[in-house]
């Protein structure tokens, strides 16, 4: 009888562990498939540019359940890197198993890449060399939870959008302007959801405690007993974003942000505060700055600049020219040099080097005004490195951590009437 006593004890035990380990863990399964950060996902699927320590990488963004915080960045198929070792990788695999999935699937990377013209028309998958010393292929940047701290922004640029995308966020921002009875009720509920769930957090934990005592295999494997406990506090913390009042009064409306730039430099912008999170706040309409710099070998402009000052992945701005050197004039032991900004937008200048001479400019440029820079030196036909900002209109996703919303921009119509009516 004590035997069957035992076996029935382990029997029940290991029941419980089935039990208890398979709720557990659809318990997190559908908590973190529905943990995506509310303001990462306004760009789920959208093609940004992002700017990691100091690098950008450009592709279409990907946040996979259960992430931790983390994303992917897929770049488009024309900004392969490396697309022979991609295809040299399936044929070899082909060759060695005579599996036709590998090849029709080299057959249709290189279709494509040849009507991106990344290939030659006349390119054969025989003609592919297997090379292992070649750098290996790259159509993705994986982004971990531990490097988000050298996560400096998510950018949406509008230059690189078609006219369909740019209406739909126009259609976006009018919602957010003049939100329905709806929208209003939904926004309501989930801040109450997330202002009172600190308080559930606490209140749950109390209340389960004697039922989870209850079971046997809370007493026999104090693990279960936290892991229930965990699961429970992490499903509270999904049920809302952190509530922040001075930001919710301000979505849709414009506000001056203060920014750790990507540079180290903190900067001013202005735009329409989207939505924000516990980790991220979204402003749309930003006029955002980037730095780009450009070579000359005296007057003419060496092919391939301008461009950005850091290495980017993924994509190929293909930058206009913006400034033209109109002349560079010599004489009385110095060299002047005239820089004119044919860009039709306004440019800041920030520094031209000579060889080893640098002159701080930290000047704007409207369209075709120009500016003369002096050298000590005669340098004849001089090699000229050009630094300067050049601004493009985006929406963009900052970290907390990076950014700070300074404060309104304009007045709310209740503010400015009160303004209106005391004057």
């Amino acid at each position: 009888m004590d035997d069957i006593d035992v076996i029935m004890n382990y029997l029940t035990l290991a029941i419980y562990i089935m039990v208890f380990t398979l709720v557990i863990s659809t318990i997190y399964s559908l908590i973190e498939w529905f943990s995506k950060d509310r303001v990462m996902k306004l760009f789920e699927g959208k093609k940004v540019l992002i700017f990691l320590g100091k690098e950008a990488y450009c592709g279409k963004l990907y946040i996979p359940p259960r992430s931790g915080g983390g994303f992917e960045i897929f770049f488009e198929s024309n900004r392969i890197e490396n697309p022979h070792a991609l295809l040299a990788f399936l044929v070899e695999n082909y060759n060695e198993t005579s599996d036709r999935k590998f090849l029709e699937e080299a057959k249709k990377i290189m279709s494509e890449l040849k009507r991106q013209n990344v290939l030659p028309q006349d390119l054969e998958l025989k003609d592919i060399e297997i090379n292992p010393w070649s750098p290996p292929s790259l159509v993705s940047r994986k982004v971990y939870s531990n490097e988000l701290n050298d996560l400096y922004a998510i950018i949406r640029f509008r230059d690189l959008l078609t006219e369909e995308e740019r209406k739909h966020i126009w259609k976006e921002l009018r919602k957010l302007y003049h939100p329905s009875i709806l929208s209003r009720l939904k926004r309501k509920i989930y801040n109450a959801l997330a202002y009172i769930k600190d308080r559930l957090s606490t209140t749950v934990t109390t209340a389960t405690a004697p039922l989870t005592a209850t079971i046997p295999i809370a007493s026999t494997m104090p693990e279960f007993k936290k892991a229930i406990e965990d699961a429970q506090k992490k499903a509270l913390a999904g049920l809302g974003s952190l509530y922040d009042p001075l930001l919710e009064n301000s979505i849709g409306r414009l506000v001056a942000v203060k920014v750790k730039d990507v540079d180290g430099e903190e900067k001013m912008y202005q735009g329409i505060l989207r939505e924000y999170s516990n980790n991220y706040i979204s402003v749309y309409d930003v006029d955002y700055r980037l730095q780009v710099k450009a070579l000359y070998q005296g007057t003419e402009i060496l092919e391939g600049y301008p461009m950005p000052i850091y290495k980017a992945y993924g994509v190929v701005f293909g930058y206009k020219k913006h400034i033209k050197i109109e002349s560079i004039v010599t004489s009385n032991g110095k060299t002047s040099i005239t820089f004119k900004n044919i860009s039709g937008s306004i440019v800041k200048l920030e520094k031209a080097k000579i060889n080893s001479l640098e002159s701080s400019i930290s000047t704007l440029l409207k369209p075709e005004q120009s500016i003369s820079v002096t050298f000590e030196g005669e340098i004849k036909n001089p090699i000229i490195e050009l630094e300067y900002e050049i601004s493009r209109e985006a929406d963009i996703i900052w970290p907390r951590s990076k950014v700070k919303v300074i404060g309104l921009g304009d007045y709310p119509p209740t503010i400015l009437e009160a303004i209106l009516t005391t004057i």
